[in-house]
């Protein structure tokens, strides 16, 4: 397994685990699924804050890069390049 795959799948474990959300493709946009809402989303913003140890610049987040597993991760990715999947 890459990297990339490891840690989009840590992040749809976390999507998972916090929102109690099955996660069907890593791919799949889980807003227009219906599977999580706005609320929800925050939420997932927040953990992901806090398991991957980043902060998500506010004035440069950008909404349509966090809707799956996979956009999550590669942002995840860019924000800690040097971190190690777990």
């Amino acid at each position: 397994m890459t990297d990339s795959a490891a840690l989009t799948s840590q992040v749809a474990a976390l999507i998972e685990d916090v929102l109690a959300v099955e996660v069907p493709d890593p791919r799949t946009d889980l807003v227009n699924a219906g599977l999580i809402d706005s609320l929800a989303l925050v939420s997932l913003i927040t953990e992901v804050e806090l398991e991957f140890a980043i902060r998500l610049p506010i004035d440069e987040f950008d909404l349509s890069r966090f809707r799956s597993a996979e956009q999550i991760a590669a942002v995840v990715a860019e924000l800690a390049p040097d971190r190690r999947v777990a």
